[in-house]
């Protein structure tokens, strides 16, 4: 049954993926934002786990406000599926034209150490162009998970190799990383997702989130930077890519350090988000993991 599901789910992306690449890239943001409104509306997919993060993270606004943000980050969401499925179609011209680098010198200055550096970012944006658009200019790699339906993850990776990111699967991390790192590349780990028992418990909108070690612990164990990416939307189909460096943190043993690491980059997310609350990927289950205090 569930290979016929995961069967079903391609060629369903795939018959989706010829037809909506028939279209400019605007109109099919527009059939995006419609499919997004349609499930929205109709087939309500998670509608209550999102709308119960924002409660728990904006108490200040009001049920009608708080829908509002829901609906845009489903909104932002299907644009960036499908504009990941155009990436075959753009050219480097045309990611070029669509991505603004900020602060391209924090990327410049840390390839001048010789060490690479760990970019760690979220489903933030449009985080898929952000490496894209990274790919045109700098040597880098993503650490990826697999999805579950293995031909749909085929499919996706293929885009992504297509616009020059080199992918690290997950569980050649260790290995992966520290050579890309030892070669003075830049290695990009998307970690705001729940990290289960494994991860460091930092403030998240006010709650205790466990969150990903593994972007701290390679930069620490490197002696390379950390530094957070982040695609923000503008109008008109165009993306500004926003790179900051975080200082590392106090000397401690390396618990304490890969926590402070790690809160601080999760401090930065929720200020970016704060600002653009419908950016961020709020229909994951992000605070599920309860922590367990001593």
């Amino acid at each position: 049954m569930k290979k016929l599901r995961h069967k079903l789910e391609y060629y369903s992306l795939a018959i989706f993926t010829a037809l909506i690449r028939l279209l400019p890239l605007a109109a099919a943001r527009f059939i995006a934002r419609r499919l997004a409104d349609i499930v929205w509306y109709a087939v309500p997919i998670r509608k209550n786990v999102v709308l119960a993060n924002l409660a728990a993270s904006f108490p200040e606004k009001s049920r009608r406000e708080l829908s509002g943000i829901a609906h845009g980050a489903y909104t932002q969401f299907a644009q960036t599926m499908v504009e990941l499925l155009f990436f075959p179609k753009l050219s480097a011209q045309d990611i070029s034209q669509m991505t603004t680098i900020e602060n391209r010198e924090v990327l410049d200055n840390a390839l001048r150490r010789g060490k690479g550096a760990v970019l760690v970012g979220a489903h933030f944006g449009n985080w898929e162009l952000m490496g894209a658009a990274l790919a045109q200019a700098y040597p880098v790699s993503f650490v990826i998970g697999r999805q579950q339906n293995g031909k749909v993850d085929d499919l996706l990776n293929g885009y992504r190799l297509g616009k020059g990111i080199k992918l690290i699967p997950l569980k050649m991390a260790l290995r992966g990383v520290l050579r890309a790192l030892k070669s003075n590349e830049f290695v990009a780990i998307l970690a705001d997702q729940d990290a289960h028992e494994d991860g460091a418990f930092v403030n998240f909108f006010g709650r205790p989130a466990s969150t990903p070690k593994g972007p701290a612990m390679f930069a620490m164990r490197a002696g390379c930077p950390l530094i957070m990416g982040t695609c923000v939307r503008r109008p008109g189909g165009k993306f500004s890519i926003i790179m900051d460096e975080l200082p590392a943190p106090a000397a401690g043993d390396e618990e304490t350090m890969i926590t402070a690491y790690t809160a601080a980059f999760t401090t930065l997310l929720e200020s970016y988000t704060r600002e653009n609350p419908g950016h961020w990927f709020w229909l994951h289950r992000r605070w599920k993991t309860r922590q367990v205090l001593n």
